[in-house]
C-alpha cells in the first residue's frame, strides 16, 4: 500500500493530505462504465428516461443535463396529447437525434478516457488542445460538452428556438 501511496503522491501531489486515509487494497473500488442504450425507452404506461434509459461514460458529464431535458420534453408531450402512449411515442421521436448522439460520443471517447492502452490517452492529450483552435471543432466541442447537440456534424438543441 506503501508504493500505492508513493505512485499517487509521484502523479497527484495534491492528493498528499489524502493518502493517510488509505490503510489497505480493500478499501479501494473499482470503477467500472457500461454502455446502456435500450431499443425502445417506453413500454405501456412506462417511461425510461436519464441514465436509466441512455447512461453515458462519466467524461462527457452529460447524466444530469439528458436527464432534464428528457424530463422537460416528456412533461411538454404529456401536457400536448391527452393520449398518453401517443404522448410517450412522441417523446420518443423528438428525443431520438439528440440521445443517438450522446449515445455514440461516448462509445466514441470512452476508450480515450478510460483505457489502459496509454497511446489513446496520450493521443486525447494532443489532439484536445489542437482541435480548440480549430473554430468549427471548438464550437462542437462547445456544444458537446453543453449538452445541446444534436447531429453528427452540426446541430443544436436550441436551433430556431426563440428564448422570449
Amino acid at each position: 500500500i506503501e508504493a500505492l501511496r508513493q505512485d499517487i503522491l509521484r502523479i497527484s501531489p495534491a492528493a498528499e493530505s489524502l493518502l493517510p486515509q488509505l490503510d489497505s487494497f480493500e478499501e479501494l473500488r473499482v470503477a467500472e462504465y457500461f454502455d446502456v442504450s435500450m431499443p425502445r425507452w417506453h413500454a405501456p404506461g412506462i417511461v425510461a428516461i436519464g441514465d436509466a434509459a441512455h447512461a453515458t461514460s462519466p467524461q462527457l458529464g452529460q447524466g444530469a443535463n439528458l436527464a432534464l431535458i428528457d424530463a422537460k420534453v416528456l412533461a411538454d408531450c404529456l401536457r400536448g396529447d391527452p393520449n398518453v402512449e401517443g404522448a410517450i411515442r412522441r417523446y420518443s421521436i423528438l428525443r431520438t437525434d439528440h440521445l443517438d448522439y450522446y449515445q455514440f460520443a461516448t462509445r466514441l471517447l470512452t476508450p480515450f478516457f478510460q483505457s489502459n492502452f496509454a497511446p489513446l490517452g496520450l493521443l486525447r492529450d494532443w489532439a484536445m488542445p489542437v482541435a480548440l483552435k480549430v473554430p468549427y471543432a471548438e464550437r462542437e466541442m462547445i456544444r458537446t460538452m453543453s449538452g445541446t447537440k444534436t447531429g453528427y456534424f452540426s446541430g443544436d438543441l436550441f436551433d430556431g428556438v426563440n428564448p422570449q
